[in-house]
């Protein structure tokens, strides 16, 4: 590690966001190209760097300055990464049983039921968000604007932006869960 660094990084302990953005600068490229040769895929890499950082950052009194910096990242970044492929399996389970209760409701008045009560599921699910946290993921999530664009919208930090779009997924997939389970519930009694 260079002086630099270190200094980074002893000003980064402290809370100070100006060293962390440099840091998050320094090893984003890097860190975003390691992810997407394991991932292959962007919108994966991207988001499993959003959580890395966003880890490191929650984490940073703990963090022992003599360890490499880089090491700590790429490693958070690996175990990540394989919870992340963990997490698409079960959302793959998920997508089949959400295909088998399409296929058992074979009517289109059946269908439409079933899409109803997904879309009030949804609803409720981003109903329960903190407003400004809603208004991040929408802004992702449905009118596809990067973490840069939605920073520069709504005039707030990158990283604040990435704080709020890791707690709003994490909301929006713990509650999809409980969802999933009242779901195979109803279908299998």
């Amino acid at each position: 590690m260079t002086n630099s660094e270190i200094q980074l990084i002893k000003a980064f302990k402290k809370g100070d966001a100006v060293a962390f953005q440099s840091l998050f600068e320094r090893y984003h490229k890097r860190l975003y190209s390691f992810l997407f040769r394991l991932l292959k895929s962007k919108e994966d890499a991207e988001e499993i760097v959003q959580e890395t950082f966003l880890k490191i950052w929650e984490n940073r009194e703990n963090y022992w300055e003599d360890y490499p910096f880089e090491s700590l990242l790429f490693r958070i970044a690996r175990n990540a990464s394989l919870n992340y492929a963990r997490k698409k399996v079960n959302r793959k389970v998920f997508e089949d049983h959400l295909n088998f209760f399409t296929e058992v409701s074979e009517s289109p008045a059946d269908q439409y039921i079933l899409f109803q009560e997904t879309q009030s599921i949804i609803e409720t699910i981003l109903n329960g968000l903190p407003p400004r946290q809603k208004e991040i993921f929408l802004l992702q999530k449905v009118e596809g604007l990067s973490r840069q664009e939605i920073a520069e919208k709504l005039e707030i930090s990158v990283i604040t932006v990435d704080h709020q779009l890791f707690k709003a997924n994490k909301h929006v997939k713990e509650e999809f869960k409980k969802f999933h389970l009242l779901m195979i519930n109803i279908f299998f009694l």
